[in-house]
């Protein structure tokens, strides 16, 4: 069971940092065995590198208790890293954390640490991270004590699932038709605001608005407005140019195609995307390609009754996809005629990269119907 279900404090730290890691393109894996309380996660950064991380939790943050704890925690990530042949690194979550909690343990591991990454998260705001090529010093309202340096490295904007569904959020009120993503067309004044829309924490809704508005991509005020917004697309469909894990499918009956697939999308969850969906939602003008379904779990979907494999030089009837990022995928999707289809910006990230005239309808839909939302004219 995933232990994020939990509501322990060893899940809720967990969750945070999983939020962290995730959010700055790191992956971050859990045991498969471990329980609800595990304490042992594996770090992996962009480039490969791993940790081996000991997880401690902690609903009060008194000074003494926690270092005591970081002291514990690092010494069984040396252990445990050095059996696995990685780094050790040590991550520590408490409800609160005042300044001087911070400023002990930074002195602390100064003092007795051999250089290991080590974080410190709260459920009060307080972030500080000293990881290669990840470094925030963050409390809310304000920084760290004036005495010491903050080796915060500039954020940057990373699209990872949750972020690009907040990018959808911040767009929605200038796609001019509601109904062409499952999103409110409204403006949000702050974090807190975004981050109850999107369902995700306050922390990481934070760390996208600092990240947007340090790379020059959003304005504050009167409303979290994106701006440069043609750089910011052209960033967010480089996203894209890897190609989804697919498989080429036949029908096992034979019938006209759209029957069998509307027969197949009651039957079954799945989201029609790109040229189909750009046609559901009347924008599409891309005719004989063969149609495209988004599912969770395509080992799952290769087994459906109604399909088989395409064999080698076979035509297929339909492609299957999985979603790299499934999250802002599906919240986005909309209903036509009773089968749910990617929303209008899900459907230009994913034709952009498409070989099959993909460019040519990207490019079509960012100066038609969303000239005003990520084409020259936002």
């Amino acid at each position: 069971m995933d232990p994020l279900l939990h509501t322990l404090p060893e899940a809720r730290g967990l969750y945070a940092f999983r939020e962290l890691f995730e959010d700055t393109g790191w992956t971050l894996k859990v045991p498969a065995a471990s329980g609800p309380q595990t304490e042992d996660i594996l770090l992996v950064d962009k480039e490969g590198q791993s940790y081996h991380a000991v997880l401690k939790s902690l609903h009060e943050g008194r000074p003494d208790r926690v270092t005591a704890l970081f002291a514990q925690a690092l010494l069984e990530a040396r252990t445990r890293a050095r059996k696995a042949r990685v780094r050790p690194a040590v991550l520590i979550w408490v409800s609160s954390a005042s300044r001087s909690l911070t400023d002990r343990l930074v002195d602390f591991h100064q003092a007795n640490g051999n250089r290991e990454p080590f974080a410190l998260l709260s459920m009060d705001g307080t972030q500080y991270v000293e990881f290669p090529g990840l470094r925030l010093t963050e409390r809310p309202g304000h920084l760290t004590s004036p005495h010491r340096t903050v080796h915060s490295a500039p954020p940057r904007v990373v699209f990872t699932d949750r972020f690009q569904w907040m990018i959808k959020l911040l767009l929605a009120a200038d796609i001019k038709h509601a109904d062409l993503i499952a999103a409110a067309p409204v403006r949000y004044s702050t974090a807190t605001e975004l981050a109850r829309a999107a369902g995700v924490s306050t922390m990481t809704a934070t760390r996208l608005v600092n990240a947007l508005k340090a790379e020059g991509f959003l304005e504050l005020s009167p409303y979290l407005k994106l701006v440069r917004r043609r750089q910011l697309a052209d960033r967010w469909k480089a996203e894209y140019r890897k190609p989804p894990l697919a498989l080429a499918m036949k029908f096992a009956l034979p019938a006209p195609p759209d029957d069998l697939l509307r027969k197949l999308l009651k039957k079954h969850t799945g989201i029609v995307g790109l040229f189909g969906a750009a046609e559901a939602l009347g924008y599409g003008h891309v005719k004989g390609v063969v149609p495209t379904v988004w599912v969770d779990n395509l080992k799952e979907a290769q087994t459906w009754r109604a399909l088989r494999l395409a064999k080698d030089g076979e035509r297929p009837d339909l492609i299957l996809q999985e979603p790299g990022f499934p999250q802002s995928l599906m919240r986005g999707a909309v209903s036509r005629d009773g089968i749910m289809v990617t929303d209008i910006l899900q459907t230009w990230l994913d034709v952009s990269a498409h070989p099959a005239r993909g460019a040519e309808l990207a490019s079509e839909l960012e100066n038609g119907i969303l000239a005003t939302v990520i084409g020259d004219n936002a």
